[in-house]
């Protein structure tokens, strides 16, 4: 037996072909393609075996039959070979007459090789440096003719599809073009040496080159559209199998040798080969895992690991849509090295999406306005998952006139949108009572040219099906927000629906006398004390209407918080007049203690709500026996404290733990809003509130804003 370099690499040819085409067909073993391509492979594998048995073997009668074994493979190498293009080109219902005769060749030739060897090929006639080389007959130059004829054509059909794809389809294609045109460059060079011209040894080389080429680009670009899921430990265990294989083969050939120099055979020497070998076993696993992890890994890792870092952030409710539609083409554009995206969200009010935000060439396009009605939408709507560039004008391709002018809409908005891929987030939920996109995610293309690949598609997808939580969690706080203002200002109007009988009154007084003033000031225009009493009662009557109309005028509008500096006494002063008719009414008592120095930073309007409540419901707790009301400000630090106190039966201990509970009420006709209102108002002021209240003993509510600048 003669082992050599060759029939090394006729050995590592065979397995590697063999191990892609089985991982081929067990990846999705009913696909015809999968099937055909493994057809192919076991051609290629009986080839290069052949190969390997006819440079070991040195008894010609012995080659004979390993030079038949071979041409049982390569009969059927030719139309594996053109089978396997038009398949995956889609082609093979359009060609099935050329797919049959090149059957029929197949088999013709394989009939010659089993029965009229005399003919096809009759002896193997001499070995040149490296094996044994088969002696043509006539059929065999015709068997070079279909050869030919099949693997240039399966070429020609391969290029003209190549040449009318884009993207990933395009990348897919050439990558294919170049492994088979590979493999039949290693097969003219075995070719040639049977027509007597010796050629260098690398056919088998070629063969391994082919088929990690087609390894790689289907582990990377999807190639015959095989869905990898895949586990670096995976890869690690078939490498470190592989990687043995070759060690130990290299065990046997340097045995080999050693004993053909010193025809000394010895475990010894096996053993300290094994060692040596086993020294750089190590390093060398390290360095084809970090080749592995550069070629298939580097990347997809690299911005995976930061969007997996930023997709909590995604993920996580907003009460912002915008911020939410910054963060996302920020992070993908930055992380995938785009040149460009942009995110598009639903506007309820006028049923559009509307670009919210956008980097790089997205930027251009914020405000974009696409309608609900749009084809685009509908296209959305009716995938789920998203699709490409590339998907669409293939479907639009192959479309009905009726389809052809949807898909062109659609080819056009994502023209418009400068996105290649668009992804959508679509709630399920019963919020919307129905499926309802949300948003979109529009990308532009990679930097580097190259396609999405499937894992990229696949997690963006798993993003946006996380954002559509959080973008549905932000139409809810919105519509939550705006019944939250509608509640406030119900509440606003039941206060000033029960303050109305004593504001008129406040006012009737007041009004009395400026109606009577105007009817005798003619008479006594000349009597100096009947002026001196106008003078000294007309400022206090027209500045308490004032401070009623005012007061009333705060507390009813409804606007944005606006801060500003103010004397926290001029809103009580407002409050303490708006009121001022159930405070007599109910005998109570009030007392003010001024002390503070310093203005507050704050909202009159959302105040004037604040102490309206809280001196109302000290009134009404007071009852109609009556009793004190003291209101004490001071400074305190950087705020300003306000202390509202009455003299009621106080509240238990229980009260106090719920009294800022929504609708928790001790009032028979409460609503239960008013103090949890309160207390928003005041937090949103960047201040506190609090209640201290022992039974029988009275309650005050200390309420502490940040004082101004």
């Amino acid at each position: 037996m003669i082992f050599t370099l060759y029939s090394l690499s006729s050995l590592v040819a065979w397995l590697t072909v063999l191990l892609v085409g089985l991982f081929v067909f067990f990846s999705n073993w009913t696909a015809k393609t999968n099937r055909v391509f493994l057809l192919l492979s076991i051609s290629i594998a009986v080839w290069v075996s052949g190969c390997f048995m006819e440079s070991t073997c040195n008894d010609p009668g012995l080659n004979v039959w390993i030079d038949k074994f071979l041409y049982t493979g390569a009969a059927f190498a030719p139309t594996a070979f053109l089978y396997s293009i038009l398949i995956i080109i889609n082609k093979a219902k359009k060609r099935n007459k050329i797919i049959l005769l090149s059957c029929l060749c197949s088999l013709v030739f394989l009939f010659f090789n089993l029965f009229f060897r005399s003919i096809y090929i009759p002896a193997v006639t001499h070995r040149i440096s490296f094996r044994y080389i088969a002696s043509p007959g006539p059929v065999w130059y015709l068997f070079i003719l279909f050869f030919t004829c099949a693997t240039f054509y399966g070429l020609f059909e391969l290029h003209i599809e190549r040449n009318k794809s884009i993207g990933r389809r395009k990348t897919q294609l050439t990558y294919l073009f170049i492994a088979y045109l590979i493999v039949i460059i290693a097969a003219l060079f075995y070719l040639l040496l049977v027509f007597n011209i010796e050629t260098p040894p690398v056919d088998n080389f070629l063969v391994i080159v082919y088929s990690f080429m087609m390894a790689y680009a289907i582990l990377k670009h999807h190639l015959l559209d095989i869905e990898i899921v895949i586990k670096r430990g995976l890869v690690y265990s078939v490498l470190t199998g592989f990687n043995t294989g070759i060690f130990v083969s290299l065990i046997f050939v340097g045995n080999y040798f050693f004993s053909g120099i010193t025809g000394y055979n010895s475990l010894w020497s096996s053993v300290i080969g094994a060692f040596v070998i086993a020294m750089i076993f190590q390093p060398l696993r390290d360095i084809i895992q970090n080749i592995v992890d550069r070629t298939f890994f580097r990347a997809r890792y690299n911005y995976q690991q930061i969007l997996n870092k930023y997709s909590h952030t995604l993920a996580q409710p907003m009460a912002d849509l915008s911020r939410f539609a910054r963060i996302a083409p920020y992070l993908l554009t930055k992380s995938m090295k785009l040149s460009g995206s942009s995110v598009m969200v639903l506007d309820r009010a006028t049923h559009n999406y509307v670009v919210r935000a956008g980097e790089r060439e997205g930027r251009a396009l914020e405000g974009t306005v696409v309608p609900e009605t749009s084809a685009l939408v509908k296209e959305l709507m009716k995938q789920e998952k998203g699709f490409s560039l590339e998907e669409i004008m293939d479907l639009e391709k192959n479309a009905s006139e009726k389809d052809k002018k949807h898909y062109q809409e659609v080819l056009e908005a994502m023209k418009a949108l400068k996105s290649v891929l668009i992804i959508p987030s679509i709630s399920e939920g019963q919020y919307f009572h129905k499926a309802t996109l949300l948003s979109t995610i529009n990308l532009s293309r990679k930097l580097s040219e190259e396609s999405f690949s499937r894992e990229d598609v696949e997690f963006l997808r798993t993003l946006a099906n996380q954002a559509a939580i959080s973008i549905e969690y932000a139409f809810i706080l919105e519509e939550l927000q705006r019944n939250q203002k509608q509640i406030i200002q119900s509440e606003k109007l039941a206060t000033i629906g029960i303050t109305t009988a004593g504001v008129a009154h406040e006012l009737k007084n007041p009004l009395t006398y400026l109606h009577t003033l105007g009817q005798i000031l003619p008479m006594k225009w000349q009597d100096k004390e009947f002026m001196e009493s106008v003078i000294k009662l007309l400022p206090t009557e027209t500045q308490r209407m004032q401070l009623i109309v005012e007061g009333l005028l705060d507390y009813s509008r409804s606007r944005e918080l606006m801060l500003k500096p103010l004397d926290v006494s001029t809103v009580t002063d407002k409050g303490l007049a708006l009121l001022a008719y159930e405070i007599r009414k109910q005998r109570v008592e009030v007392e003010t203690n001024y002390e503070h120095k310093k203005n507050t930073l704050g909202d009159p309007n959302r105040l004037m709500q604040v102490f309206m409540n809280v001196i109302a419901n000290a009134v009404q707790a007071m009852g109609e026996a009556g009793g004190d009301l003291t209101i004490t400000t001071k400074d305190e630090g950087t705020c300003v404290v306000v202390m509202v106190t009455d003299t009621g039966p106080g509240m238990s201990k229980e009260q106090q733990t719920r009294i800022f509970d929504s609708f928790f009420t001790t009032k028979e006709e409460g609503t239960g809003l008013g103090l949890p209102i309160s207390k928003k108002i005041v937090e949103e002021h960047h201040g506190s509130m609090e209640v201290e209240s022992k039974e029988g003993k009275g309650t005050t509510f200390t309420i502490s804003l940040p004082a101004a600048a």
